[in-house]
């Protein structure tokens, strides 16, 4: 929005006209002192299409019907239309600003006046209201606090809203609300404090794991108090729900196991970014048998990414076991993939019984 504004005017009387490439490019080059600092901090290609989608919803951009779709990756329209500023006539009341001033910050709005419609000003007017008699509150989820001020359970979890109170500056706490912690599927070995868990990335592992527990087998030679279904990127926000069930996760080792590929590491390494103080290590002694039951690795079906900085700490993790690491190298190098299916129950079974 600055860069746009930079170029077009805070305040503009027509529409102008947004191509995607030269917006990125005076991006990179007014923030960042390098590409590479673009792709590494920044976020890359694909925050600037979050933050064009955003700017798409409020009004702020629009695509224009005949442009094509970029090829980098999420796809968005390449053209768009800058809209003209709001009238001066769409500008708030001075004395209803004064009002609510002592509730919320509101300079972003003010000092940008095409932004002060009154869709708008409805949503302040309701948090206002809301902020007047929050001590007499309780804490509730964001989607119950989100149908309550704004009639759509979802707004507060939507890039518009999360944005909205960015710029008001105000928290999910300021409006005495949480974020629900997703329930996972999980298996705790009965009468057992928990101390060892093993996170699987895919549901058939899951399934299979689970059935070796409960025949009192151990998995790939390791002993395991707790089974969790990481649901692929699902665990990075539901891991803490061990908490809710008197589990101190600051207590236990915590294993990982996903596919050998760039998703499996991407979503790994995400759990160590996200989890920084647990005990989370890569399950390493499964994805040896992995390697040892894959003759020929799998190719994509579909191109993956992977952080480099991601990939770095896994790299770092494995280099404790050459063989391994050389295979994933491998792996990297030639663009292939081991799914985690490998080892089904029956192939687990007879390692156990040896």
């Amino acid at each position: 929005m600055n860069a746009l504004e930079k170029k077009f005017g805070a305040v503009r009387t027509g529409r102008s006209k947004v191509e995607l490439d030269k917006l990125e490019k005076e991006i990179i080059r007014t923030a960042y002192e390098t590409p590479a600092e673009y792709e590494l901090l920044g976020g890359g290609f694909r925050v600037l299409a979050v933050a064009i989608t955003e700017l798409v919803a409020e009004g702020y951009l629009e695509p224009m019907k005949s442009s094509p779709m970029s090829y980098k990756q999420p796809s968005i329209p390449t053209s768009y239309w800058l809209s003209k500023s709001a009238s001066a006539q769409a500008r708030w009341d001075p004395s209803a600003v004064l009002r609510v001033q002592d509730l919320l910050d509101l300079h972003y709005y003010l000092i940008r006046p095409e932004t002060q419609t009154q869709e708008l000003w409805s949503r302040i007017e309701r948090v206002s209201n809301f902020l007047r008699t929050v001590k007499d509150r309780e804490m509730i989820t964001i989607e119950e606090r989100s149908l309550e001020l704004f009639g759509q359970e979802k707004w507060l979890s939507d890039p518009e809203g999360k944005q909205f109170l960015t710029r008001v500056k105000l928290t999910l706490e300021s409006l005495k609300c949480v974020n629900a912690r997703e329930p996972f599927i999980y298996y705790v070995k009965p009468a057992v404090t928990v101390r060892n868990i093993l996170i699987v990335e895919n549901k058939s592992f899951f399934h299979s794991a689970k059935r070796l527990m409960l025949n009192e087998m151990m998995i790939c030679g390791l002993s395991l108090d707790m089974l969790i279904y990481g649901e692929g990127w699902k665990i990075d926000s539901s891991l803490l729900l061990l908490e809710e069930l008197n589990i101190d996760p600051l207590q236990t080792t915590l294993l990982y196991v996903g596919d050998m590929d760039k998703a499996g590491w991407e979503i790994y390494g995400k759990l160590k970014v996200s989890y920084p103080n647990l005990n989370l290590r890569l399950a390493l002694p499964i994805y040896e048998q992995m390697m040892k039951l894959t003759e020929e690795p799998y190719t994509y079906k579909v191109p993956q990414t992977c952080n480099p900085e991601h990939l770095y700490n896994v790299v770092q993790e494995l280099s404790s076991n050459l063989e391994l690491l050389a295979y994933i190298e491998r792996l990297l190098k030639e663009d292939l993939r081991v799914p985690q299916e490998v080892l089904n129950y029956e192939v687990m079974a007879r390692m156990a019984e040896r």
